[in-house]
């Protein structure tokens, strides 16, 4: 117990000699540097950016700590979004792209920071206020697609002057691109659709960003994408189906993309792990015969799958489509053609049944319908015989002419020259 209580004292008499010591340093540097605020200007710097600068104070002793800058700024329509750098001395200015915020808001404050940058001391800070233009424009959306087309389209905000109009361009090679197709509504551009332009990259390789500009009288202003964002996969390549051991494995290379360097090696090239994951692959089973969906994998990041409960009479085919990784992706790209698994099998298509059946029955039917038509129209209606003549003239229903012929022919069947009278007589 007293062994104890002997290690408690020794803990809490160090505890306060760090305190102190901790109390005084603070204390003796703050006597030593007193930090004034920064005198910031803000200027228009290029392109639809501006340059907030900032005159440091001197300061001789500083011990052994650096002169630096907290420098923070946020967007007026967006207040949640707040950007904030520490800067070192040789760094006193800041650019600030406005791409098609209305307002800027920022402050700056003389610091000093140790080695590692973390302020120590710090001044008041000194806040500016930059508005922009007003810009007219709101909603725009671009998608690329087939790795060297894009499309964009934009509204016009309901405040917009009625003459107001914008040109658009893409950034090629350091210059402007302009529009030639523009998509038009109330005689004001609101898309444009610019083909094959990213072939036009003259070291053959693919921008990392994607930047667009909307140019008018009154003002300029840019916006910048990702190319993972807005890209619309073309879809998966050399898709092949393999069986081992009664399983069926489906192989494909990654499908082309923007975001990856046009090169023809990359194109034939074996599969490379590290790009491959950054896309996510959905993957449809289909059932031929009925069109129903088998099996439906999503975002799987691998480059195959297996499969071992196919049924083997039966069959399928493939379809795959790809998305960028990017955590602002949200377009998925084209699906691939089908694929076929156990295509050689003998399956007898039930549409052969559904047409041959009914017309097998069909020809029958019309078969027994000629042979009874065909044998009533070519039944003979008979004469009619002596007897009928004979009791049509007996019994007064026949015509003139007809009595006649019918005497005639009496007349001319027994003729009287011919009857022999036989006379008998008795004994």
């Amino acid at each position: 117990m007293m062994a104890y209580q002997g290690i408690k004292y020794v803990l809490l008499l160090h505890l306060t000699n760090m305190m102190v010591f901790n109390q005084v340093d603070e204390t003796d540097c703050s006597g030593n540097f007193i930090l004034q605020q920064p005198n910031v200007t803000v200027s228009s710097f290029g392109f639809n950016s501006i340059k907030v600068s900032w005159e440091a104070e001197e300061i001789v002793e500083k011990g052994h700590l650096n002169v630096c800058y907290n420098f923070s700024f946020g967007f007026s329509d967006k207040p949640l979004k707040k950007l904030q750098w520490i800067k070192m001395t040789n760094e006193n200015d800041h650019k600030i792209k406005l791409h098609m915020h209305p307002q800027v808001v920022g402050s700056v404050s003389n610091g000093l920071c140790d080695s590692n940058l973390r302020i120590k001391f710090q001044s008041k800070p000194a806040k500016f206020i930059y508005t922009a233009p007003p810009v007219y424009i709101t909603n725009v959306s671009c998608i690329l697609f087939r790795i060297t087309s894009l499309n964009c389209s934009w509204d016009f905000r309901t405040n917009a002057p009625q003459d107001t109009n914008y040109s658009f361009a893409l950034r090629l090679n350091l210059k402007w691109v302009f529009c030639t197709h523009y998509l038009k509504r109330h005689k004001k551009n609101v898309g444009c659709y610019m083909e094959d332009v990213f072939w036009e990259y003259s070291d053959g390789g693919y921008p990392d960003k994607i930047t667009i500009g909307f140019f008018s009288d009154s003002n300029n202003f840019s916006k910048t994408f990702q190319p993972e964002a807005v890209e619309i996969l073309t879809p998966p390549r050399n898709i092949q189906v393999l069986s081992k051991n009664g399983d069926i494995i489906i192989q494909w290379y990654p499908p082309l993309s923007i975001a990856i360097t046009r090169s023809e090696d990359e194109m034939t090239s074996t599969y490379d792990y590290g790009k491959e994951r950054t896309f996510k692959y959905e993957i449809h089973v289909v059932e031929n015969k009925s069109k129903h969906i088998f099996r439906r994998i999503n975002n799987t990041l691998k480059h195959e799958q297996i499969f071992t409960d196919l049924t083997k009479d039966k069959q399928y085919y493939i379809q795959i489509r790809a998305r960028h990784t990017h955590q602002s992706t949200k377009m998925w790209g084209e699906w691939s053609t089908p694929v076929f698994i156990n295509k050689d099998k003998n399956v007898f298509p039930e549409w052969i049944l559904i047409v041959i059946v009914p017309a097998f029955f069909a020809t029958l039917a019309f078969y027994f319908c000629k042979r009874y038509m065909k044998k009533l129209l070519a039944t003979q209606i008979p004469y009619p015989s002596r007897n009928i003549k004979l009791f049509l003239h007996m019994n007064g229903s026949n015509d003139i002419g007809a009595q006649a012929t019918i005497g005639t022919q009496i007349e001319q069947s027994v003729p009287l020259s011919d009857i022999e009278i036989v006379r008998t007589t008795g004994d």
